[in-house]
């Protein structure tokens, strides 16, 4: 019931929204269909959606890996809609907004509608002011993976909304610079509960420089975040927290024919983010510190708009433990800092036709599991499982 007045809400707001001669508005959305094949269990997310990585061996009593069997999906829960809105200058500042949802939720039915994107923004001149929901600092709309699969090249490529403020500074007709506060909410770091930057009292930072020029696009992030230890973990007051840092380089440049994209990511706790992380605690002084990852991902693309359109995407990522000698904390960790390395590689076909295409993917997935650890946090005795993926995707865009 919550959910159809969520969707009968949005539609009247539409409706008054776009009788009102102060507002434009425009809708936007998609209506997507998979079909999937896997060869291994894997982790996932949204309803099965967001690939991640082939799960390690899980034995019965006859030392079967039962992890070993495969899956057949169709689906379409992640299709979805939203409201473009350019509202009216208000005390010499033009506003707009947009709010964006879909069906993907966070369990397995194909009827969890959630929120994708809120907010709104006031503009002047040089700078800008965007206060809501939308993408993290580490997600550049300028440049993450064009593959089928909507997982965006997780776990080698961020994968998060968060509640925000930014402040954006047009430099010049090619710089921006760009200021945040960042807080967590549908996507949060393994095992912090509700209350990860609540409790620690203190919002993500994040600084970002963005330039472009020629078809080419580069851009540099940093950030830091801390975490209040939950109670589950250590019951103290004042609370506990955990500091982490993240940081990139991203870059793309659009030839004559095709697109080339990089990016490398390097950062401690990006567990929120879709990607690996976690914590660990100090064997010195029994303070909690981060665990860090590094991430490097490569897209390329044919630029065709009408017609086929062949891309390649590969990645990798690798925990890279911590700087002190430290036991890593399972329950804070995503798999429980038990992944040591993942490689993907994915060839695509796409058909693209007007406002509708159709993809073909196949992604070949290398993650490798440990089950033990070395001083430092990293994962050791590791075994490789693999799993080959096939993906069939419609999608109709409006």
């Amino acid at each position: 019931m919550k959910k159809t007045i969520i969707l009968i809400t949005l539609l009247v707001f539409g409706f008054l929204v776009c009788h009102s001669q102060e507002f434009e508005v425009s809708f936007h959305g998609y209506v997507g269909v998979d079909a999937a094949l896997n060869t291994r269990e894997s982790a996932d997310a949204r309803n099965r959606h967001i690939y991640l990585y082939p799960l390690p061996a899980k034995l019965n009593e006859e030392g079967e890996d039962l992890n070993s069997s495969g899956e057949f999906d169709i689906d379409a829960a992640h299709s979805r809609f939203g409201l473009d809105i350019s509202g009216p200058v208000l005390a010499g500042f033009q506003t707009s907004a947009m709010i964006e949802g879909d069906f993907a939720g966070n369990g397995s039915g194909d009827s969890n509608f959630r929120l994708r994107h809120a907010f709104v923004t006031f503009a002047k001149e040089r700078w800008s002011l965007l206060g809501g929901q939308t993408w993290h600092p580490l997600f550049l709309t300028e440049n993450f993976p064009a593959t089928v699969n909507v997982n965006a090249g997780a776990p080698f490529h961020p994968l998060i909304r968060s509640p925000q403020l930014r402040l954006t500074w047009n430099a010049s007709e090619n710089t921006q610079i760009l200021f945040y506060l960042v807080d967590q909410n549908n996507f949060r770091s393994s095992g912090f509960g509700f209350n990860s930057t609540e409790k620690a009292m203190f919002p993500e930072l994040d600084i970002q420089l963005k330039w472009h020029s020629r078809g080419m696009f580069t851009a540099f992030t940093a950030g830091v975040k801390h975490l209040a230890v939950p109670e589950t973990i250590e019951s103290s007051f004042p609370v506990k927290k955990v500091t982490a840092w993240h940081s990139n380089a991203s870059f793309n440049y659009r030839f004559s024919g095709i697109t080339v994209k990089l990016e490398g990511i390097y950062g401690s706790n990006l567990s929120e983010m879709v990607m690996l992380g976690g914590v660990g605690k100090s064997l010195a002084d029994e303070e909690y510190l981060s665990l860090y990852t590094a991430s490097l991902w490569t897209d390329v693309h044919t630029n065709e708009v009408e017609g086929w359109q062949p891309g390649l995407f590969a990645g990798y990522t690798a925990n890279m433990g911590s700087h002190e000698e430290v036991e890593v904390i399972g329950e804070l960790s995503r798999s429980e800092g038990r992944i040591a390395s993942v490689f993907a590689i994915s060839p695509r076909l796409k058909y693209i036709t007007g406002k509708a295409w159709i993809g073909l993917e196949w992604l070949y997935t290398s993650a490798a599991w440990g089950t033990q650890f070395d001083r430092y946090g990293v994962p050791e005795e590791t075994k490789n499982y693999i799993n080959n993926r096939l993906l069939l995707s419609l999608r109709y865009n409006f």
